[in-house]
């Protein structure tokens, strides 16, 4: 028994250390911006508040469907995925604390 304990208690102990080297190491502004031009975030923010479903042009629906941060749906519309919507949140964190 108080070797499963050691077992878990060193597990817990190495996966917080490769947590913390991740947060250290994470670079989100690349993250975000990568492979995608000026103009596909702000689409990506209109299509994730609603406002403009249809408001891709072709190149940024490539860009941002390649990301996987949009999905099609209906007639030339797109949804925004939850790895769109956390790369806007992660912006928008950003933004304000830069």
């Amino acid at each position: 028994m108080p070797g499963i304990a050691y077992a878990l208690i060193a597990g817990v102990v190495v996966l917080f250390a490769v947590i913390v080297v991740l947060i250290v190491t994470f670079d989100a502004r690349s993250w975000i911006a990568r492979d995608l031009k000026h103009g596909d975030l702000h689409a990506l923010i209109d299509v994730a508040s609603g406002l403009r479903p249809d408001g891709l042009t072709e190149g940024q629906a490539r860009r941002l469907q390649a990301r996987g941060m949009v999905r099609p749906y209906g007639q030339g519309q797109f949804r925004a995925t939850l790895k769109g919507r956390l790369a806007l949140l992660i912006r928008q964190f950003i933004r304000r604390t830069a």
